[in-house]
């Protein structure tokens, strides 16, 4: 904090999580939020996120929290049954979520996201319907709904390529989303990310901000940061980053210097994340050209397959191009 406040404006938004930040005792969270207070300038209005486990949080942690100015908690429920909690490899149960929620809400959270995947080996429709269900009921503010990814180097991906692993099919999968959707918007959630779900005036403002491709400050073992056009990797073992700090050095391990093209790749990418696409107008502002300069050919073949469509502000993927999105990203990229 010390290195990068100076050159640090005013935080907008925080964002404690990655690994499990909940598991801290309620002195270091205490001494963590003094230390924030103390580096970095805060408005009234910053949303502060800390992402909890459940079964890791308690009342003394929660009054920490509250008492810093946390005002969003963001839970990695993943599902509502215990069996697949247990092949996922998580540390709590159905019954220990629904504690540290409720416990929560007793400590005055108002703002409250709940993270479920669906596609989950062996997961049936009725299985993720009961999950997407049980949470509607719990009525959070914010429900973030993901596919599983198999990522490489991972056991999940190991276990799926040796045949260990069944996952529901492609068609399956399309049709949970699709229910999804449905299901959310029918209860009052606006749809305004590919897989993220609000209450009116409930959108997560932190995450806008890689949507929209704009600068933040990552700290800690292994965190991303982008700041003056470079995105950089810190240092992933604990004692070298440790190590670098006592020597007062920024514990950075990797750096990326976006190129022109890079940048606009990005923006318009991640931009057609959200449900509003990118605004053309903010596009042409920032980079001095209209988007079609750059990604006219792309656009067309997307447009022409019916995966993008253009309102006159906007350019965003279809509801049809939301399930194929990642065959437009790859093309951008």
């Amino acid at each position: 904090m010390q290195l990068y406040a100076p050159q640090t404006a005013p935080l907008q938004t925080i964002f404690i999580g990655g690994g499990t930040p909940s598991i801290l005792s309620a002195k270091s969270l205490e001494r963590l939020f003094a230390d924030i207070k103390k580096y970095f300038q805060i408005f009234p209005n910053t949303e502060i996120t800390v992402e909890c486990n459940p079964g890791t949080v308690d009342g003394e942690k929660l009054s920490v929290m509250r008492d810093a100015g946390v005002n969003r908690l963001s839970f990695g429920l993943q599902a509502m049954q215990n069996e697949i909690l247990r092949q996922l490899g998580r540390i709590h149960t159905v019954k220990e979520f629904l504690h540290s929620y409720q416990l929560a809400r007793e400590f005055g959270f108002d703002n409250i996201n709940i993270d479920l995947i669906f596609a989950l080996p062996e997961q049936t429709m009725e299985a993720w319907q009961h999950t997407l269900r049980e949470t509607i009921s719990l009525e959070p503010e914010h429900i973030s709904a993901y596919d599983l990814v198999m990522e490489e180097s991972t056991p999940f991906y190991e276990w799926w390529k040796s045949g260990e692993l069944v996952l529901p099919s492609e068609n399956t999968e399309a049709d949970m989303f699709q229910w999804t959707i449905e299901t959310l918007t029918s209860h009052g959630y606006t749809h305004y990310e590919i897989c993220n779900f609000a209450r009116p005036n409930r959108e997560v403002k932190h995450n806008l901000v890689y949507w929209n491709n704009q600068e933040y400050v990552g700290l800690g073992v292994g965190a991303c940061g982008y700041v003056n056009g470079i995105r950089y990797t810190n240092i992933r073992g604990i004692l070298p980053y440790i190590e670098a700090l006592r020597q007062h050095k920024k514990p950075i391990s990797e750096t990326e210097s976006l190129t022109r093209h890079a940048e606009k790749a990005e923006t318009f990418m991640l931009a057609l994340r959200k449900r509003e696409g990118i605004c053309l107008a903010d596009y042409e502002q920032r980079f001095g050209e209209k988007v079609d300069v750059a990604f006219g050919n792309a656009i067309k073949k997307w447009t022409d397959l019916e995966l993008l469509e253009e309102n006159g502000t906007h350019l965003r993927l279809t509801q049809r191009g939301l399930f194929l999105a990642n065959e437009v990203f790859v093309e951008l990229l």
